[in-house]
């Protein structure tokens, strides 16, 4: 009976110690005030000036006003 309990708690420590090794992350990124925007910023049309015009950026955003490009970081 012993041995079954010890055979369950070392496959339950591999099982642990494999799930922590395999931890997916998030991409990250960086905002910059975007190059080429001026005037008033409106979230859509910020977002599809900084994924159109503003090389390397996945997307933009509005921050205090102005238009914000995200790149990874």
């Amino acid at each position: 009976m012993a041995s079954k309990i010890t055979l369950c708690a070392v496959l339950f420590c591999f099982l642990l110690m494999f799930s922590s090794e395999m931890q997916i992350t998030d991409a990250k990124y960086c905002g910059k005030p975007s190059k080429g925007w001026n005037g008033k910023c409106f979230p859509k049309k910020c977002n599809h000036w900084c994924k159109n015009k503003e090389h390397g950026a996945y997307y933009g955003s509005c921050y205090k006003g102005y238009c914000y490009c995200y790149y990874k970081c």
